[in-house]
């Protein structure tokens, strides 16, 4: 098991409330990522892991999400051919990659920060501010009201945030056996 994947399970990241099209991406990530994050642990021997891997996953973050902003035109171009071809009905369970490797990373970008001791005010922007940019909410609705995706989708965001919080409070016998489950 690689380093990187073997802090994310130490943070939490086997309890994220993600589904299994993000858990996928979640692994995906970690495959790609995992020599990476070896260079940079080599670069800095100095550094503590916690510290190397919120760096790390901010710049994973800040790549991810510039990429799904550069494709987010064409996917939206892309949704509504497909609408108007094969339905609403049907289209619905299309998804774009960029879209849900956003998500992913930034779930693990949060739990990263709760367990770095980021302060919640920052960590709940940015959930808010990600849960607009994947959502594709222009927020057509009046200010008072919620957009209860939106909504809902920044609540999941701070679990994680909170998931890699409260990380230390777990015993550290419950965090070995998470981390042979999921191996």
């Amino acid at each position: 098991m690689s380093e990187l994947k073997q802090q994310l399970l130490l943070l939490g990241m086997a309890d994220l409330p993600v589904d299994a099209s993000t858990q996928q991406q979640l692994e995906q990530f970690i495959l790609a990522s995992s020599a990476h994050f070896e260079h940079v642990r080599q670069q800095r021997p100095n550094s503590t892991l916690l510290d190397l891997l919120l760096g790390f996953m901010t710049l994973h973050h800040q790549q991810a999400h510039q990429q799904w902003l550069h494709q987010h035109t064409a996917a939206i171009k892309m949704k509504t051919v497909i609408n108007n071809t094969i339905g609403n009905d049907y289209a619905c369970h299309f998804t774009h990659q960029d879209q849900h490797y956003l998500l992913a990373v930034t779930h693990l970008w949060l739990m990263v920060q709760g367990a770095s001791g980021i302060d919640y005010s920052y960590s709940n922007e940015q959930a808010e501010a990600q849960s607009h940019i994947i959502i594709n909410d222009k927020q057509t609705i009046q200010p008072t009201q919620l957009n209860t995706e939106v909504e809902s989708l920044r609540c999941k965001f701070m679990q994680s945030y909170y998931l890699g919080k409260n990380h230390n409070k777990a015993k550290f016998r419950t965090r070995i056996k998470q981390l042979f489950r999921k191996a």
